[in-house]
């Protein structure tokens, strides 16, 4: 019986370290898929060849910004944020972009429900 109380208090702690555990690694940036994309902003086929290559270059930004210093980490996310919707601009219509920021909007506030690392009170709808 007492084995088995250690058993069971090992497993525990085990458990909680792993899902304590905030590692670079887990984190994860925010992309649709371009399928998805496509569908939802019925992109053209001129469109599609470069909101993927946006959507790619946003995911490396991303993971650059997951892997720098804790304190450049929001900057470079928001700076990450900003050069991806500048150049959505130029390639979507203006419907298409509204749909698009719509579509960040509600996958970053999904995420800070869910708790998962988002970037803290950027306003993805403003236009600078």
């Amino acid at each position: 019986m007492k084995r088995f109380g250690l058993l069971v208090a090992a497993v525990l702690m085990g458990a909680t370290s792993v899902f304590a555990k905030n590692d670079v690694s887990t984190k994860e940036p925010f992309a649709a898929s371009m399928y998805q994309l496509a569908n939802y902003l019925d992109l053209t086929v001129a469109q599609v060849d470069e909101v993927s290559s946006i959507n790619e270059y946003f995911i490396q930004k991303q993971k650059e910004s997951l892997h720098s210093a804790a304190s450049m980490q929001e900057k470079k996310m928001q700076e990450a944020i900003y050069g991806n919707l500048k150049l959505m601009k130029k390639v979507l219509t203006e419907e298409q972009y509204r749909k698009y920021v719509m579509l960040l909007n509600v996958t970053n506030n999904n995420n800070r429900r869910m708790n998962v690392e988002s970037v803290n009170d950027v306003y993805l709808a403003e236009n600078k």
